[in-house]
């Protein structure tokens, strides 16, 4: 039996080498910021990229302790699981309802505008802020869990393309033996769109757990603040950082977008696989 030769190919060895430098970039950061969490402030000036004499957990106790986290975590988990909750429910049903009036200019125009917020410059969102403050939901959680549940246009983008490729015959189909809209939503369409709907949902979750800016802007009360403002605002002054206790708590903090994603991932890969085969 003959042994095939192997042919050298320039744009695959490139493509291959751009991924690796690309995963030694995101890598290296993260190995660093692991090992100045060891550290104490001292051996960090001394030495920065070496490793700690001893790995001790000195750092994670004082960033739990100091940062209060505790309160922070709770604060987190309320926003981002009651915004979860109200932004994946509204993508759903926009979604839907777009998919049903795709064809029709009233529906273009409606996919259109949600798209057009989506460009809309951070400045934009300063009338958001004013009108927050009038209606009483500025300084307190449930206006977060409003404003996060309410930034779809991203999440209908994905989803609304996702609906496209589903045979319009199995919609019919359910029509035919009695279900309403509402029920071919959510008991036919939902499962079949299941992958795309937690690709949304670990991408918002994501980012909502990692927001400063926008918290920052409207929670002033300290027993209000989220895991990045508290990581922020307690361990990084205007002339200084502690750099090992504000790494020790990045990484306390990751483990559960950590958890998520691990168990979301067959969902998420699902989803990339089906977008690549459509």
């Amino acid at each position: 039996m003959k042994k095939r030769k192997l042919k050298f190919k320039p744009l695959s060895a490139i493509g291959n080498l751009i991924v690796y430098v690309y995963a030694l970039l995101l890598v290296i950061p993260l190995g660093f910021a692991l090992i100045t969490a060891f550290k104490t402030e001292a051996e960090r000036i001394v030495n920065p990229i070496g490793l700690p004499e001893s790995f001790k957990l000195d750092n994670f106790l004082i960033a739990w302790q100091e940062g209060n986290l505790l309160t922070a975590a709770k604060n987190s988990i309320i926003i981002n699981v009651g915004a979860i909750i109200i932004l994946m429910l509204n993508i759903i049903l926009v979604s839907y309802c777009l998919n049903c009036i795709r064809d029709t200019k009233i529906g273009i125009f409606l996919y259109l505008a949600i798209l057009a917020v989506t460009f809309v410059p951070q400045v934009g969102h300063v009338t958001g802020l004013m009108l927050r403050r009038s209606l009483g939901l500025y300084n307190n959680l449930f206006g977060e869990v409003l404003l996060g549940g309410l930034t779809i246009s991203t999440g209908v983008f994905l989803v609304s393309g996702f609906l496209r490729t589903i045979p319009r015959d199995i919609e019919e189909a359910a029509k035919i033996d009695g279900a309403n809209d509402f029920q071919v939503c959510m008991h036919v369409v939902v499962p079949v769109i299941k992958p795309v709907l937690v690709s949304v949902l670990i991408l918002n979750f994501t980012s909502k757990w990692n927001a400063v800016l926008g918290p920052m802007l409207v929670l002033r009360d300290e027993k209000l603040f989220t895991i990045p403002m508290a990581l922020l605002l307690n361990f990084t002054t205007e002339t200084s950082v502690r750099y090992p206790v504000l790494f020790a708590g990045v990484i306390m903090t990751a483990i559960p977008l950590i958890i998520v994603y691990c168990k979301c991932q067959k969902y998420f890969v699902s989803a990339v696989a089906g977008s690549v085969k459509g």
